[in-house]
């Protein structure tokens, strides 16, 4: 099929270009090709260095969670431990062997000169300093 014109047109002949590349242009085209280049490189080594940065603080994060649970289960032993020596189960077997036992008789004494039981904490103080300082 051939395209066709309207009446009135003219038709020019076709003409063939030529593309001349200076070549001070092309090597200024390779300067920004390597300077690209350098940019990637870079680019790549920073986002390496990062990966690697958040690599290593993942490990130092899991060594300090395995410290945690470490310890934590430390503190539930001597948690346990602590309660384990102060029941009063314990606290009694080792007070028998140790020969104390509850009296099976209790005796009230009474120091004369200290006045009655119902007088006030200060006068008791002051009748117990002067009954120890008379005596030698």
């Amino acid at each position: 099929m051939v395209a066709r014109t309207h009446p009135g047109t003219i038709v020019l002949p076709r003409r063939q270009f030529h593309v001349v590349i200076d070549p001070q242009a092309r090597r200024r085209r390779v300067g920004g090709w390597l300077a690209l280049g350098f940019t990637l490189a870079a680019l790549f080594f920073v986002m390496i260095s990062t990966r690697v940065a958040l690599d290593r603080n993942a490990f130092i994060l899991q060594d300090i969670r395995r410290q945690i649970e470490v310890e934590e289960t430390r503190y539930w032993e001597l948690r346990l431990r602590l309660a384990e020596l102060q029941s009063p189960e314990r606290i009694a077997g080792v007070a028998a062997e140790m020969g104390m036992v509850y009296p099976s008789e209790m005796a009230t004494i009474e120091v004369p000169g200290l006045g009655s039981p119902s007088s006030g904490v200060e006068a008791g103080w002051a009748d117990l300093k002067t009954l120890l300082s008379a005596q030698p």
